[in-house]
């Protein structure tokens, strides 16, 4: 439905006002009224009518003045002006179109020559603008550097712009023949897989003024070969038709700048994990006992956090965390971290800061500072009696938590020095038995179950075993290993003393 056209009616005259509403109100039109010439201005700028009807001769300014005054307003200069006036002289005619209106009215009114005076006016008016809209689209559509087309509900192709033409390998790009392709179908440039999306979003734009919608799609060029594209479908109404304008825009060197830059950021962590990589090597070879240990926990923690739901980045930093869990322990002097024999409270007090080191160390790295959650808080314990902060429960970073679980049955899996690796159904059990006290309960649950599917854990290679953490509590092992820690004549395990620390 066409918008009423708003016609702008100035008289100081309330007569004069009621007598041109009267004659006009009934013809479906949009009134509005000013009693002097300033009033007109404001309403002009106000509402940019379709129409003016100017009373001459009014007080103060008079309707000459306000008609240059509307033609030196760029914004209101199109607006089409008729004078309406009692003087007939050609002088006053002559002024009139000095001052630039478009037509005149003489008072007293003849209803049937104002009223077709008014719609020829505003058809005029409409027609100029239409033509200015077209002309202002034509010139937008041939010189867009996005391609362009015009297409029917049914996929006919009524309109393209040389820069589409160029995309689809049409012609060259300085030809300007918009109908190039006109006639061949959307289909023809669309890609098999895409052909289902196209059909719904066109049908929705054709049938819908509202409808709008991006999509990154591939396009295909009348050679066969295709491009990416990012594409806009929305609504147009053509030649009385209701139709689509689809825009597409060559994503290519985008795509191609994207790639690169996901491969410069690849190789980019490739040489990071390197140095991580490095990092525990160096500590391997400071500590033989825990040579291997750090790459084990590093995959089985992996693969328990991928069972708990963990994907992306935050996997990735789970990842690097568990890699760099011990790295607090560069840090710790060879005399007390290769110490054979037990540490003493001030060296175990020391030796409980390597969380803290790690943090200190790596915080300051932003690459490694999602990282930190591993080796700052992986002696945390799930009943708050843990180092180095006593945080209990989930207070306790899940990265945390799912780590402790590996780490202790790692340790407790791998042979020592000091006695052999514990049986598999063994190292179940004790990890049961800390569920709600030093681990999640809901995390051992998941490990249990996915190790007895054999996700957590490899094929046990030949690998050194690790030099378990310090920590307090049965779970750790390392400072009385001799005398806490043996196979009966049974071969049965004996229990750990509750003080020994695994460092």
């Amino acid at each position: 439905m066409e918008r009423a056209s708003t016609i702008l009616i100035v008289d100081d005259e309330p007569f004069g006002r009621d007598t041109l509403g009267l004659l006009l109100g009934t013809q479906g039109y949009h009134l509005a009224f000013a009693s002097n010439g300033p009033e007109a201005l404001s309403q002009a700028a106000h509402l940019r009518p379709d129409l003016i009807l100017l009373d001459v001769m009014m007080p103060g300014m008079d309707g000459f003045e306000v008609c240059r005054r509307l033609r030196e307003d760029p914004h209101l200069a199109d607006v089409p002006i008729i004078l309406v006036t009692a003087l007939d002289d050609q002088a006053s005619r002559l002024q009139g179109i000095q001052s630039g209106a478009d037509d005149f009215i003489s008072k007293p009114f003849n209803r049937i020559e104002l009223r077709a005076r008014v719609r020829t006016i505003l058809r005029l008016n409409r027609y100029r603008r239409l033509m200015e809209e077209h002309e202002k689209f034509e010139r937008l559509f041939k010189l867009s550097p996005d391609g362009l087309m015009i297409v029917a509900e049914d996929g006919t192709i009524l309109l393209a712009n040389p820069a589409l033409r160029w995309m689809v390998g049409s012609e060259a790009p300085h030809q300007d023949e918009t109908s190039a392709l006109a006639g061949l179908s959307l289909w023809d440039l669309t890609d098999p897989d895409c052909l289902g999306q196209w059909t719904m979003h066109l049908h929705h734009a054709a049938s819908d003024p509202a409808h709008a919608v991006s999509v990154e799609t591939i396009i295909v060029r009348l050679d066969g070969t295709t491009f990416p594209a990012e594409v806009t479908i929305g609504h147009m109404a053509w030649n009385g038709t209701q139709a689509a304008q689809v825009s597409v825009r060559d994503c290519t060197q985008r795509k191609q700048a994207e790639a690169e830059i996901r491969q410069s950021r690849a190789e980019l962590a490739q040489a990071y994990d390197a140095t991580l990589i490095g990092w525990v090597q160096a500590l391997d070879l400071r500590d033989k006992e825990t040579e291997g240990h750090s790459l084990r926990v590093m995959e089985m923690t992996t693969r328990l956090a991928k069972a708990l739901g963990i994907r992306g980045e935050a996997l990735e930093h789970l990842r690097r965390g568990a890699l760099l869990h011990d790295i607090g322990k560069l840090a710790i002097p060879d005399r007390i971290l290769l110490k054979p024999g037990p540490l003493t409270e001030e060296e175990r007090e020391l030796m409980r800061k390597h969380p803290v080191y790690a943090y200190e160390w790596l915080q300051s790295i932003p690459y490694l500072r999602p990282a930190l959650d591993i080796p700052y808080c992986h002696h945390e314990r799930w009943d708050g009696s843990g180092y180095p902060r006593g945080l209990r429960g989930e207070a306790i970073p899940l990265p945390g938590r799912i780590f402790a679980v590996v780490d202790v049955w790692d340790a407790l899996r791998s042979d020592r020095p000091y006695r052999p690796a514990w049986p598999e159904e063994a190292v179940r059990e004790y990890i049961r038995s800390l569920a709600g006290r030093h681990f999640d309960p809901h995390i051992v649950e998941v490990f249990l179950a996915c190790q007895g599917r054999g996700q957590t854990q490899e094929q046990e290679p030949e690998r050194e075993p690790e030099r378990e953490l310090e920590q307090e509590g049965p779970e750790h092992e390392r400072e009385n290993h001799r005398s806490t820690i043996h196979r009966g004549n049974s071969g049965s395990i004996a229990p750990m003393s509750t003080s020994a620390a695994f460092r």
